[in-house]
């Protein structure tokens, strides 16, 4: 989030330094949660290469030692197409992993206050991953969620609509109104505005003192 765009919102000072700070507290958050799910699969990934490689071990001996034998050699077979299986069983549970990982991590993005009150609305069956990770028909679900659930996310604060400018009438001929900054008003424009206005007179600069 960018200083000046939010100094463009009209916010003042303290106001863009507790957004700010607001800001970069979920992002740490968020980051933190990601390090650590990310930490997790990657154990998992690990755990199953480890067993990948004992498994292609344990056949590669097997091979060795069935030379001629038939018997041992259709238990090898019979032990590769068992190991073949289990492979797509957990190459499946592994996507489906990421998926769900990175559902979650962009509800999180998305301003969800709780993922799994957001999740019955996300279709994730028409959800999946492209080869960079990037998720793909989850946006649309997203935005849908948001317009029909939305006290299910965070709310952005409204914008502060910006004050009107002063308006004075000028002396001289009483009948043109010029915006005017109340400290760069002549002294006599000042008592101009206290006899037909004293309310606001009041209100403009009996407040700065």
């Amino acid at each position: 989030m960018e200083r000046d765009f939010l100094e463009k919102q009209g916010l003042n000072a303290e106001q863009v330094k507790a957004v700010m700070a607001q800001a970069g507290k979920e992002t740490n958050a968020l980051r933190d949660d990601y390090d650590r799910k990310l930490a997790s699969l990657n154990d998992q990934v690990d755990g199953y290469k480890s067993q990948i490689s004992d498994r292609d071990k344990q056949i590669k001996t097997l091979g060795s030692q069935a030379k001629d034998n038939e018997e041992l050699k259709a238990k090898v077979a019979e032990f590769e197409k068992a190991n073949k299986e289990k492979d797509k069983e957990w190459s499946s549970k592994l996507a489906s992993q990421k998926k769900e990982f990175a559902i979650s991590t962009a509800l999180s993005k998305a301003g969800a206050l709780e993922n799994k009150a957001v999740l019955p609305f996300i279709d994730t069956d028409k959800v999946s991953l492209d080869e960079k990770g990037n998720l793909i028909g989850f946006q649309e679900q997203v935005d849908a969620a948001k317009q029909d659930y939305g006290f299910l996310f965070k709310q952005d604060k409204p914008k502060e609509e910006p004050k009107p400018a002063t308006h004075v009438v000028v002396s001289g001929n009483g009948t043109s109104e010029v915006p005017q900054d109340p400290s760069k008003m002549t002294l006599q424009q000042q008592n101009e505005l206290y006899k037909e206005d004293p309310a606001r007179w009041t209100q403009l600069f009996r407040k700065k003192k």
